[in-house]
């Protein structure tokens, strides 16, 4: 495995031809400088651990095509959205993603992708497109990691201050079915 700077603060590129018919395993760990990287890049406090064991072997159906699957272990630092304190989360992910080929002049039709695919939320994820035969695999583990953070992080008995609570008589409005119901009987009369 060759590790050059092509797209990311923790790339780890594999070049296609290092991928044995029986496949290629994987243990990345980010160092302290790719972990700080990462958290500006997602916009967290702190990436505090990050490895990924991986495991990359030839599609065995689809010629030229390779299926990555893999363990994403982390820890990191986020704020709480009620009281900004610092929240660590640890995540621990599997993932499978696919690669293939990139067809020039479309968006990858030679992978099978039809415009359906795109619109179906359930469908499976188009591959990634192949560039210069290469996987860089530390971004496919950043990619994971963005995905797995939790969005909301909430430190336990976090509570919003007395001020943003509604007021009794607030909180006790009437449903709007209710109003609903009073109208009709209103209109009955």
């Amino acid at each position: 495995m060759s590790k050059e700077s092509l797209s990311g603060e923790f790339s780890h590129v594999v070049e296609t031809g290092q991928i044995s018919p029986e496949g290629l395993q994987l243990h990345l760990t980010a160092s302290a400088d790719e972990c700080r990287a990462l958290a500006e890049r997602f916009g967290i406090l702190a990436v505090l651990r990050l490895e990924a064991r991986l495991q990359i072997r030839p599609d065995p159906v689809l010629a030229g095509c390779y299926v990555m699957s893999g363990q994403v272990d982390a820890e990191v630092e986020q704020a709480c959205v009620v009281s900004l304190e610092p929240v660590r989360q640890r995540i621990a992910e599997t993932f499978v993603r696919s690669f293939a080929p990139a067809v020039a002049g479309t968006r990858n039709e030679g992978a099978g992708e039809d415009e359906a695919d795109w619109l179906d939320p359930d469908a499976a994820d188009p591959p990634d497109l192949l560039e210069d035969d290469r996987i860089d695999a530390g971004e496919v583990v950043a990619e994971e990691l963005a995905l797995a953070l939790d969005p909301y992080p909430r430190k336990a008995g976090a509570d919003l201050p007395p001020e943003y609570h509604p007021e009794p008589e607030q909180a006790a409005k009437v449903s709007p079915f209710a109003v609903l119901a009073g109208l009709k009987a209103a209109k009955k009369d």
